[in-house]
């Protein structure tokens, strides 16, 4: 039987995490090929799955969801409210993290209860037959709310 010590597992779990994450970055560029255009996107998904990880976030789905948030809105855990959100003690990551993302598409979907989008109004559900197009549009409203163009920079 192979026996590994403790840092070839360690080493062995990286592998798998940055296959991962480069999966849901080749997926994202799928979906929005403007992403392509980023030479940051990689460092930055890479940057933000350690992040999450270390918030304590070990969903599959919540994870995918959190590097796609960092897609459209790079360094968002980093904020002060969204921290203190996933960091509140009371119940796991994980749910305070699915609970924040449905605040956010909520908050995204109905502008009228905020005063409106920087970007416009909501705009038709015809897209939601696609998953791609649904994240393009998703990521489209998350950087009109957080307030950033689409311009794809940083700022």
């Amino acid at each position: 039987m192979l026996e590994l010590t403790t840092e070839q597992v360690a080493a062995l779990a990286e592998i798998d995490a940055k296959g991962f994450v480069e999966r849901v970055r080749a997926d994202l560029c799928n979906a929005d090929p403007r992403l392509a255009d980023d030479p940051t996107l990689s460092s930055r998904l890479w940057r933000a799955f350690k992040a999450a990880r270390a918030l304590g976030i070990e969903r599959d789905e919540n994870l995918v969801a959190f590097l796609r948030i960092e897609a459209y809105a790079p360094g968002f855990y980093e904020q002060p409210a969204p921290r203190a959100w996933l960091t509140r003690p009371g119940r796991s990551v994980d749910e305070r993290f699915h609970d924040y993302l449905r605040v956010m598409r909520w908050k995204i979907e109905h502008p009228e209860y905020q005063g409106g989008l920087s970007n416009g109004g909501v705009g038709d559900t015809g897209s939601r037959g696609s998953r791609g197009s649904a994240w393009t549009s998703f990521g489209a409203r998350w950087r009109g709310f957080v307030g950033r163009g689409s311009d794809g920079g940083n700022g």
